[in-house]
C-alpha cells in the first residue's frame, strides 16, 4: 500500500524549492526573445498633434511672416519723403488739453507737406486755421469746398483740408476738377487724426485762433461764403 501511494503522490517539495522549479519551468516554456522586448521597447504616451492640425499651425505661421513682410510696402503704410501731388499725416503729436471741441487745444499733428517738406499744425500758431475734414464722396463737402477755396483767397488764415482714408490721386483729381487752389489737401491715410478730434461724419470744419485753441465748430451744415467768414471771426 505503501508502495502504491509513492507510486501516485510525488514526494512533499518545500515551497521555495517549488517555486524555484516554477519559474525554472516558465523561463524554458517563454521564448527567448520575450526578455528582450519587455526590456528594449519603451512605449511613448505623449499627446501627439494629428498631422492636419500641425500642417493648418506651421501654415498660419507662414502667413503671418508673410504678412509682416509684406504689410509694410503697401501703399497705405508707406509715409511720403518726398514731394508729391498732395500732404500725408506722418504721425499724431500728443500734447495737454487736447480735443476736437470748442475752447479745447486742437489736437496737434504732422505732415508731409507737397513740396517734401515737414510740418505741425503748431507750427501754424500765430495764424488762424481752418481745418476741414471731407471726402471725394461726401456729397455736401463737394458743394461747401469752392466757397472755403473762395473765402481763402482774400484772407490770411490757413486753410487745410484733411481728406478722410482716400489715396492722394483721387483727392488730387478732386481738387483738379473743382479748381480748389487754395486749400492744402492732407491724407489722413489711417483715421487716426479724424478720430482725434472726434469727426463721426462729414463735412465738419472747425476754425482754431493763433493760440491753437478751437473756437468755433461747423458739423454736417454745408457752409457758405458767410459761414466761413464768421468762423473766421470767432478764431480772431
Amino acid at each position: 500500500m505503501a508502495l502504491l501511494l509513492a507510486l501516485i503522490v510525488p514526494p512533499t517539495m518545500p515551497p521555495q524549492n517549488w517555486a524555484h522549479h516554477r519559474g525554472s519551468s516558465l523561463d524554458r516554456l517563454a521564448p527567448p526573445y520575450a526578455t528582450e522586448v519587455a526590456e528594449d521597447v519603451t512605449l511613448d504616451y505623449r499627446p501627439r498633434m494629428p498631422r492636419v492640425v500641425t500642417a493648418l499651425v506651421v501654415g498660419a505661421i507662414a502667413l503671418a511672416s508673410l504678412a509682416a513682410l509684406v504689410w509694410p510696402s503697401l501703399p497705405m503704410n508707406q509715409v511720403a519723403a518726398g514731394p508729391t501731388q498732395v500732404g500725408v499725416i506722418r504721425r499724431q503729436i500728443d500734447g495737454p488739453n487736447m480735443a476736437g471741441r470748442i475752447g479745447a487745444q486742437a489736437p496737434d499733428f504732422e505732415w508731409n507737406a507737397p513740396d517734401g517738406s515737414t510740418r505741425t499744425l503748431a507750427s501754424l500758431r500765430g495764424k488762424v486755421v481752418v481745418l476741414n475734414f471731407w471726402a471725394t464722396w461726401c456729397k455736401p463737402c463737394r458743394t461747401e469746398m469752392p466757397a472755403l477755396n473762395s473765402v481763402a483767397r482774400g484772407s490770411d488764415a490757413v486753410f487745410l483740408a484733411v481728406d478722410l482714408q482716400e489715396d492722394g490721386a483721387r483727392a488730387r483729381s478732386f481738387f483738379d476738377q473743382l479748381a480748389l487752389d487754395r486749400l492744402d489737401p492732407i491724407l489722413d491715410l489711417d483715421g487716426q487724426t479724424t478720430r482725434r478730434y472726434g469727426v463721426v461724419g462729414l463735412p465738419v470744419t472747425f476754425f482754431i485762433d493763433a493760440q491753437g485753441v478751437i473756437r468755433h465748430v461747423e458739423r454736417g451744415e454745408v457752409m457758405d461764403q458767410s459761414v466761413v467768414r464768421e468762423g473766421i471771426a470767432k478764431a480772431r
